[in-house]
């Protein structure tokens, strides 16, 4: 082979091996792009997968609203409902302050549990009476009256006169609020005034004498008054206070028992019978 064969061959190898580079670096680079091409593809499903939580934290944030508004709703109902309740206790509350109010100071309506005033009034029969300063504490004979039951059995003799009055717990702060107002331990009586202060009463023979003239009642029926206590059957009426009897004799507990009523301790003059209703008027 001469040395121009030998060039020629040389240049055949060169251009074959260049040709062959450049087809391994052409086929490299597809590679790649493939490659890069196909890159997207696999990140898509990842990408989605990091978008799945965002829907489902949505969905959570939307329930997490619902219940905070259902819980606000709640929560506004209840002070609604306490509110009303509150109002209610506030009302009656105002209710009962102005009953005590008006009970105490002006009228009340008591039910007789007695039957010391039969047949005038009988048993669970209603009267209405009004305070005794309303007229002045002014009595009078026959007047039906209420007042606070004395301690039995108990005298009290004045210092200077030997003049029985009723004895009386005394009662004081928070206890003399609950006995006045709200008649905690207070048992009331009613009777009929028979003497006024200074007035002197003498029981003899089942009849009862005022100044020494025998007192017509006609309210008894014929019954006939007997001594209970000897201390109490021949009295003069102190000052401010009255002695009383009830209208049936013989099952009344009254000044022939335990003395003569001071003024404080009277609840009310009774006006009239408000129960039952066929016999609702005034009482004779």
């Amino acid at each position: 082979m001469n040395e121009d064969e030998k060039k020629v061959q040389e240049e055949l190898e060169e251009t074959t091996e260049t040709a062959v580079e450049e087809t391994v670096g052409t086929t490299e680079e597809a590679v790649e792009v493939e490659q890069e091409e196909q890159a997207p593809e696999e990140e898509a499903p990842a990408q989605e997968k990091e978008e799945a939580p965002q829907d489902s934290e949505k969905y959570y944030d939307d329930i997490n609203y619902q219940q905070k508004e259902v819980t606000e709703e709640v929560k506004a109902k209840t002070r609604g409902i306490l509110r009303e309740v509150l109002d209610w206790v506030i009302c009656f509350a105002i209710a009962f302050v102005v009953y005590l109010l008006i009970n105490y100071f002006f009228i009340c309506a008591p039910t007789v549990k007695q039957q010391s005033m039969h047949p005038t009034i009988k048993n669970n029969e209603k009267v209405l009476t009004i305070r005794p300063w309303m007229k002045g504490s002014k009595f009078e004979y026959g007047q039906i009256i209420t007042f606070e039951a004395p301690i039995d059995n108990k005298l009290y003799i004045d210092s200077n006169e030997t003049l029985y009055t009723a004895q009386y717990e005394n009662y004081t702060g928070i206890t003399l609020f609950l006995y006045n107002f709200l008649d905690v331990n207070k048992v009331s009586y009613i009777k009929r005034v028979i003497g006024l202060p200074g007035d002197h009463i003498v029981i003899k023979d089942g009849m009862v004498y005022r100044n020494d003239e025998r007192i017509e009642e006609p309210y008894l029926r014929e019954m006939n008054t007997e001594i209970q206590e000897q201390e109490y059957a021949d009295v003069i009426v102190p000052e401010n206070t009255i002695y009383v009897m009830g209208d049936n004799r013989e099952q009344s507990k009254d000044s022939r028992s335990f003395g003569c009523i001071p003024y404080s301790r009277v609840n009310g003059y009774v006006l009239c019978r408000i129960w039952p209703l066929n016999k609702l008027g005034s009482i004779e």
